[in-house]
């Protein structure tokens, strides 16, 4: 081969191996590009997402507090037609209407039958109203300030308004009932009855979203139910209130003996009586009688648990033979009982199931998660209610185990909606009773799972620790 062939051949040889080496490089470079778009791409991803993931549970959370506010107005109307179908039925049985004549006596009696036991009519309202608010604000008497602060309760029942959960004081019309039973209760002769005004707000304020049970709100409701007693023990109203927040704060015997004291001045009465009233109080007794019996499985006997367990054996009546122990049995024919004279009172379904939800409690209580599970799932379709929504989440745990299907999805479904009500709502120390040790450490667990931040967990774990001993 010659000199040039030689030389001809090494330059085509290095002109190929710069087109491959310029080939390989191109190659790489798109590789790189290649790379970080993908990487681009899923950073990008990764933050829509994450935004959609967001958006997405927003949109449930305003789905989830639509619902709450449909079912809270729609309770609100069923209120007022009631009053509405009240009113109506009193004014077709009336006389001819006239002035209400300004009637100290009469006029505190009425005051008397609301306070104590919730009852009044149009004539007691106009009676009220007119011996309170006829007289100056400066000169009025001890008498005339009781008056004005039954007539304040009496517009804010009528109103059918509540105290939200981001109120920072009370309304207006309760901070002014307020005001005048604390200055009617200066006055010695009327100071059980001013109190017993007095409790009445306070409890308002204590069973609102606002409160929702706090211990000092509770506490202050408690020292004037007390003081409000005029004889061995105070009137079935203010019993029923006191027993609530011994409820809600987890003293279930305190609570039992409250409610049956309730009940045995309530029931009777009521198995023949239209005055919705009547029937309401007995209502909340029986729903109390019911929910504390829960509570109270496998206390200790004492005269007070021997006392409340006769009452309620009466009052309720329950079923010789059945499914379920005994003292379940007993506390789901109470809690029928207050079923039933919800819907005597025209109640919503919404409003039906605060009590139907307790029955889940009951079915825990036996072991039977299908009958609790059941009986949650019946209540979800009439709306979402804290304790419903955890109990649908331990129940389906307990039943899909660690399998998908249906029941898992309503497990999921559950923990979500948990996530959305507050540590308040709850009512920690009340669950706490209602559930033995094992399934309120699984209860206790799916709040803690559902919360976002350790804030939250701590505020769990402070509400945990305030409860009152096991009673």
């Amino acid at each position: 081969m010659t000199d040039q062939a030689e030389d001809d051949l090494l330059a085509l040889v290095s002109s190929e191996q710069r087109g491959f080496r310029g080939i390989l490089y191109a190659g790489l470079a798109t590789l790189i590009v290649l790379v970080a778009m993908s990487a681009a791409l899923g950073v990008y991803y990764y933050v829509v997402s994450q935004k959609l993931e967001q958006t997405a549970r927003e949109l449930q959370h305003q789905a989830f507090d639509t619902r709450i506010r449909v079912d809270q107005q729609s309770n609100r109307v069923a209120t007022q037609e009631l009053a509405i179908r009240r009113a109506y039925d009193e004014a077709r049985g009336a006389g001819p209407g006239g002035a209400a004549v300004r009637q100290l006596g009469p006029a505190l009696t009425a005051a008397r039958f609301y306070l104590q036991r919730g009852r009044h009519t149009i004539a007691d309202d106009r009676l009220i109203e007119a011996a309170a608010l006829g007289t100056p604000a400066g000169a009025r008497s001890a008498t005339h300030a009781l008056l004005a602060g039954t007539a304040a309760l009496i517009a804010w029942t009528r109103s059918g308004e509540t105290i939200q959960s981001g109120a920072t004081a009370l309304p207006d019309q309760l901070a002014a009932a307020e005001a005048v039973f604390t200055q009617a209760s200066a006055e010695p002769q009327l100071a059980a009855l001013a109190r017993n005004g007095l409790a009445w707000v306070l409890f308002i304020n204590a069973s609102s979203q606002r409160s929702n049970f706090a211990a000092a709100d509770c506490e202050a409701v408690l020292s004037a139910v007390a003081a409000s007693a005029e004889g061995p023990r105070p009137g079935p109203q203010p019993l029923f209130w006191r027993a609530q927040c011994e409820r809600k704060m987890g003293r279930t015997r305190d609570s039992l003996r409250d409610y049956a004291f309730a009940l045995d001045q309530s029931f009777a009465e009521a198995a023949s009586s239209q005055d919705s009233a009547v029937l309401t109080l007995a209502m909340n007794a029986y729903h109390g009688v019911g929910t504390t019996l829960i509570a109270a499985a496998g206390a200790p006997d004492d005269s007070d648990m021997a006392a409340a367990h006769d009452l309620a054996a009466r009052a309720c009546a329950p079923e010789e033979a059945g499914s379920g122990s005994p003292s379940m049995r007993l506390a789901l024919a109470c809690l029928d009982e207050a079923i039933g004279l919800r819907r005597r009172l025209h109640q919503t379904e919404n409003q039906i199931s605060g009590s139907a939800e307790n029955i889940s409690f009951a079915y825990l209580r036996d072991g039977d998660f299908q009958g609790a599970f059941d009986n949650a799932v019946r209540v979800e379709r009439t709306g979402l209610f804290a304790w419903n929504e955890l109990v649908r989440a331990l129940a389906a745990a307990h039943l899909a185990g660690g399998r998908r299907g249906p029941i898992a999805t309503v497990r999921d479904q559950a923990r979500r909606n948990v996530s959305f009500f507050r540590i308040g709502q709850f009512n920690v120390c009340e669950l706490q009773a209602l559930l033995n040790q094992e399934l309120f450490a699984e209860a206790r667990q799916i709040i803690a799972d559902t919360r976002e931040d350790d804030d939250m967990r701590a505020e769990l774990d402070r509400a945990t620790r305030a409860c009152s001993p096991a009673q």
